[in-house]
Parts: C-alpha cells; structure tokens; sequence
C-alpha cells in the first residue's frame, strides 16, 4: 500500500510506503518484525528442534511465531504445532505459510489443533495471541481445547525489546504453572549492559534469566553458539514452573 505525500515544495510526487497493519489492534513496532526474515536464534532454534525431535506426537504451542519457521518444522518432524502472534501477522503472515506447506486439512490426526493442516508427518494451526492481553479462555470455535492443552511452547527471539520481556514471561509462565510442560526459548543477546534501569532497549540475556526465576520457574541453558554480531551469543533455554497445576 503507498500514500502520496507533497514534498518540499508542495508537490504530490512522492511515494511513500505506508504499513498497511499499522492501526491494527495489538499492532506495533516489534510486531512489524513478524513480517521480517528469519532471524538467526529461530534458525538456531530450528536446528535443535531437528536434533532433538523435540514434540514429536505432542502439541506445541509457539509463541511470537513470526514466520513460522520454527513451529512449521517441528510439525514437518511429526509435532501438532499451534502457531501463535498478534492477528496482522497471524493472519497476513502465518495463515499463508501454513498453506504454502500445507498437504491439505488434518482434522483425522490424534492431537491436532483445531483447523489443523498437515505439515509432513505432523499439523500445523493458528490463533492469535498477545501477551499485552489476557489468554483467552476460549480461542476457538466450537473446540473445547485451549492454550493450555499444549504440552509445549516453543519460541526465539521473543524477548529481544525490554518492553517484550515483562508481557513475554508474564504469559508464558501463566501457562507453564496451568501445566504446560516446559518452555523451549531461544534467546539472542542483544544487550551493551546489564541494567535494566539504562534506559538501554535491550535486556541482557542474564535479565531474561533472572524475569523467569522471579516467577517461580526454573531455567536451564540447553545449547550455546556464538552469534554472527561478534562477542554475542545465542543461548536455547529449557524453563519449567514449580508450580504446575496438580496431575499436570
């Protein structure tokens, strides 16, 4: 989409690119980055999703999908994976992507998502979720299902702003401690510092750390490789709650 604007001089010979998601609810900054290429700590997480076979059989819910590169592989390796972002990136961005890889509807396979599309030997769905809001009690239609039905959440680079991080944790921990199992995050520093009163846009990977444990949540740092921005690395973080909810 492009708006014509007048220049200097007055005239109307200038084009400029206009986001066309920029009014939409829970639409901002760092949701733009949905609409972006794949950034490197997803292709990292992806890797170790491929390594590990992790959530083979199993839903996964990602979080900040993005692209969805991360949740369209774990579904090719035979996951249910529920792809989750603010709606202009679920709908404009995910929605295409789950159809582009798609191998038709996966209604008949134990454990699929609602309106799940088979991705290889798995499925892969969508819903909208801003961790500015509260989780919806109810996101789809006609399904008894819920977010917290998911064994897993995936995510990277989800924490990269320090406004995210707060609403990030804040979410993620909600449904860990409702019984999710664990939380799969790949993190890439960013950080010049480590205080978080800086004013610096960045958190560091340690602030991330400390957010959890302040939430109850255990952390465990699975895998480290150096990142392309020099003295800078990624790190993949295996979080859990304390308090999961009985029987979980």
């Amino acid at each position: 989409m492009k708006d014509v604007e007048p220049n200097d001089d007055g005239d109307e010979d200038e084009d400029v690119e206009v986001d066309p998601f920029f009014f939409d609810d829970g639409y901002d900054v760092a949701a733009s980055t949905g609409f972006a290429r794949v950034w490197e700590g997803a292709e990292a997480l992806t890797a170790h999703l491929e390594r590990t076979g992790l959530g083979r059989g199993e839903r996964v819910l990602e979080l900040g999908a993005g692209v969805g590169e991360c949740g369209l592989a774990c579904a090719a390796l035979g996951a249910h994976v529920l792809l989750t972002d603010v709606r202009a990136v679920c709908e404009n961005v995910i929605r295409r992507n789950i159809e582009q890889n798609g191998a038709g509807p996966a209604t008949e396979l134990l454990g699929a998502w609602p309106n799940a599309t088979r991705i290889g030997s798995g499925s892969a769905s969508r819903a909208t979720l801003n961790w500015m809001d509260e989780i919806p009690s109810d996101p789809f239609q006609n399904s008894a299902l819920t977010f917290r039905d998911a064994d897993i959440l995936i995510a990277a680079e989800c924490v990269w702003l320090r406004e995210l991080l707060l609403p990030f944790v804040t979410t993620s921990s909600t449904l860990l401690r409702s019984g999710v199992r664990e939380l799969i995050l790949s993190v890439r520093d960013r950080s010049s510092t480590e205080d978080a009163s800086s004013g610096k846009a960045f958190p560091h990977t340690n602030e991330v750390v400390r957010e959890f444990e302040s939430t109850g949540c255990s952390v465990e740092a699975l895998h480290r490789q150096r990142s392309e921005d020099e003295g800078k690395e990624i790190v993949i973080f295996r979080i859990t709650s304390a308090a999961a909810a009985p029987g979980a």
